[in-house]
């Protein structure tokens, strides 16, 4: 292990073999970290935060904090960050609301800069999350989203998989899957064509993704 000396870590935690931690960074708590992780300068961990193998964590980030949530009572809650998943400097990701509950970040996600995680959010594997994004609680990100920068979601909301959100956009309602949606109020533009083909969805896949596309906003039938 590569542990700075200015660096302070709790009796409790559990660091796993080839972790790095920089100058000025706290582990505190019962804390887990697996193994080949990189904490980087005044970087904060606390709480019943599980960090899986080969997570980086840029300068500055607070992780496992408690929620921002006037419901919260001290409950024994935690944060669970997936293998191989990237976390840039100065995002927040918060523990959840509920006894036993879970903030869950999955596997090979990118968690950039500024960006803010809410309490019992459940982010799927490899989502991207752009800068200054602001994810509020209980929602729910499937697995390949793209969240472009200073996206503002509200409570409770879901994202499809393989879903586009543009910047700047502001969501309030579900979104469903493979869409590319940008704006305030947001709006649908399309199907990510490029997001499907990057994936390796095959053309009789997106033509039969692009029929549902087009029966959903048939303006002569109703949703149900």
């Amino acid at each position: 292990m590569d542990i700075h000396p200015t660096s302070v870590i709790s009796k409790q935690a559990k660091i796993g073999k080839g972790v790095s931690v920089g100058p000025y960074a706290i582990i505190d708590g019962d804390v887990c970290i697996g193994d080949n992780v990189y904490i980087g300068p005044l970087v904060y961990v606390t709480g019943n935060t599980i960090i899986s193998d080969n997570v980086y964590i840029g300068k500055g980030s607070v992780i496992g904090t408690p929620p921002q949530d006037r419901n919260y009572k001290k409950e024994n809650s935690k944060v669970k960050i997936g293998k191989g998943t990237i976390i840039r400097e100065y995002a927040t990701i918060h523990r959840a609301t509920g006894e036993g509950n879970s903030t869950i970040i999955g596997q090979n996600c990118y968690v950039m800069s500024y960006s803010h995680i809410a309490h019992n959010c459940n982010i799927g594997n490899d989502v991207t999350i752009a800068n200054y994004s602001g994810i509020s609680g209980y929602v729910e990100i499937k697995d390949n989203a793209v969240i472009s920068g200073y996206v503002g979601i509200h409570q409770f909301v879901k994202i499809g998989q393989f879903t586009m959100i543009g910047g700047f956009s502001k969501l309030v309602k579900d979104v469903p899957p493979y869409l590319l949606v940008n704006g305030n109020p947001p709006k649908v533009t399309g199907i990510n064509v490029i997001g499907l083909r990057r994936a390796g969805f095959t053309p009789e896949q997106k033509e039969r993704i692009y029929d549902v596309f087009k029966l959903l906003n048939n303006r002569k039938i109703t949703l149900k």
